[in-house]
């Protein structure tokens, strides 16, 4: 072999040797971002299982609050109803008095 060959086949294994530690810098970066992206898909399962979760207890809340608040209403309703009942029977105590005046005259 001459000179020129041996500095071509020095410069190629030198190449070849570069090559061969980046592909295995590469592989172990590679396999490093698999798994990070494993845990993180891992993470993001969780996560949406617990927004789930979260959006059922939200209206389970929602409704609940829409119940209380019938349940105060209906008590508010029921008081005024009762008051307005109460004003009825004056008026109609208040018209039987007067009748019984008219007749007595």
């Amino acid at each position: 072999m001459t000179e020129v060959d041996e500095i071509v086949i020095g410069n190629f294994e030198s190449k070849l040797n570069r090559l061969m530690e980046a592909y295995t810098q590469l592989s172990a970066e590679n396999a490093t971002l698999r798994e990070r992206l494993s845990l993180q898909s891992v993470e993001l399962d969780k996560a949406r299982e617990q927004y789930a979760e979260l959006a059922e207890s939200y209206s389970s809340l929602k409704l609940a609050k829409i119940i209380s608040v019938n349940d105060s209403e209906i008590g508010d309703a029921q008081r005024r109803l009762s008051k307005l009942v109460r004003e009825v029977d004056k008026c109609i105590a208040l018209l039987n008095a007067s009748e019984q005046k008219e007749d007595m005259l």
